[in-house]
């Protein structure tokens, strides 16, 4: 007797992702699963497609077909009386809270301050109220040794 392992369902899944930059298809009807608690690693030469592909997962680019679920949820565009309609952008920034992207290469912003470095994302992606944002900002700045050096830019730190 054979056993099957059945993992349950899918934290993320994407189904027949397709993006085009004019002629030139980028993603060609990609399918990736992912459970909570893997690890998954995108290894390809450059222009193959992994930025692309974590760009359409993160909403930050359109893509022509193919599905993103998000813990069964569709997210970005749903089938409405089988025409695709784009999520209103409330929804698509809650998406985008739940996702995030790692490079291997980051970079900060020369002309912003550590800080403002570290609450940029906080004030435009995650809404944060400012004062909060800069709270949070403050304690990881000062956990890695840097919040005497909060108001210093990159080059100067």
């Amino acid at each position: 007797m054979t056993q099957t392992h059945n993992p349950g369902p899918a934290l993320l899944s994407i189904e027949g992702l397709h993006k085009s930059y004019g002629a030139v298809e980028v993603l060609k009807g990609v399918d990736l699963r992912m459970q909570k608690g893997n690890v998954v690693t995108l290894i390809g030469s450059s222009g193959s497609g992994k930025t692309t592909l974590l760009r359409c997962v993160n909403l930050l680019e359109e893509f022509q077909g193919g599905h993103i679920r998000l813990e069964g949820q569709d997210i970005g565009y749903s089938n409405v009386d089988g025409k695709r309609t784009r999520h209103p952008e409330r929804l698509i920034a809650q998406h985008r809270a739940m996702t995030g992207m790692a490079f291997q290469q980051f970079n900060l912003f020369p002309h912003l301050s550590a800080l403002q470095n570290v609450t940029l994302g906080l004030l435009k992606v995650k809404k944060m109220p400012k004062d909060q944002a800069v709270a949070l900002a403050e304690k990881w700045l000062d956990r890695v040794g840097l919040l005497e050096r909060r108001n210093h830019f990159p080059g100067q730190l």
